[in-house]
């Protein structure tokens, strides 16, 4: 019995499994400023502006690509615990947990597609986030909380920004105390003419990590930052070389054939 075509099929499927299964990375937006999601924030720039940027954001960090989810806010502050937030997050489909006693572990992360950050760190490391974004995770972290003053709060979230090209500057910028114009043509901002934003840490692309960019500026001030690896997944090393050998299997089956 000639069962040459079942083992190529085999490896084909095989190879096209894990060409579909590429390593997992996930995203992270950095605002510079604590104002933008309050209930002052979605105020003073008009609150349908806010709610439809809110739901690029869930939408954008959420990286399994269905709709709806569930949004851990680990935050005590304001920006991140008014109303007008909740509401808007419910309003795009997403279930939303406040707490900041949780085990910050790996495992009670990944229960939630989308983790809001910002203000006093409680029992945050580095080490969890980072593995949490590696693993498929979207992170939102603001800056500009007055916790500890600039530099404590830059070197409060830098650990971890670090390992995504991106920064906090030591000092506040001053910007804001008014809503600003949206200029960049970002997908989180679609739709979104204007935000409001009143001194925040400027956001800084440090490093050469190709994934990590500042989007918007204020006299070369940065107010967000993006690290997006989800466009820039490829086949690991192990998936190439199954890839590899399904190309050799099928010149194999093809001599044999002639």
């Amino acid at each position: 019995m000639n069962n040459g075509p079942s083992k190529l099929l085999c490896t084909i499927i095989l190879g096209m499994t894990c060409i579909s299964l590429p390593a997992l990375a996930g995203r992270i937006v950095v605002n510079h400023d604590e104002w933008t999601l309050s209930n002052s924030g979605f105020t003073a720039a008009d609150a349908p502006n806010v709610s439809t940027f809110v739901q690029n954001l869930v939408e954008f960090l959420d990286t399994d690509g269905t709709a709806g989810g569930n949004v851990l806010i680990y935050s005590s502050n304001f920006g991140l615990t008014e109303t007008s937030f909740q509401t808007a997050l419910t309003g795009a489909g997403y279930t939303s947990t406040t707490n900041t006693a949780l085990s910050f572990d790996l495992a009670t992360l990944s229960a939630y597609d989308v983790i809001f950050l910002g203000g006093a760190a409680h029992n945050k490391t580095d080490s969890v986030l980072i593995d949490y974004v590696n693993a498929g995770g979207g992170v939102y972290l603001m800056g500009g909380t007055g916790v500890g003053g600039a530099a404590t709060e830059a070197a409060r979230w830098n650990g971890f920004l670090a390992a995504f090209g991106l920064a906090f500057d030591t000092t506040y910028n001053l910007v804001g105390g008014t809503p600003l114009t949206v200029s960049s043509t970002h997908p989180i901002f679609d739709g979104v003419a204007q935000l409001y934003y009143n001194n925040g840490n400027t956001v800084l692309d440090v490093g050469n990590d190709n994934s990590a960019i500042v989007l918007t500026d204020a006299g070369q001030r940065g107010l967000f930052g993006v690290y997006d690896n989800v466009a820039n997944r490829v086949p690991e090393p192990a998936t190439l070389a199954l890839l590899s050998l399904g190309l050799l299997g099928l010149g194999a089956a093809r001599r044999r054939k002639q």
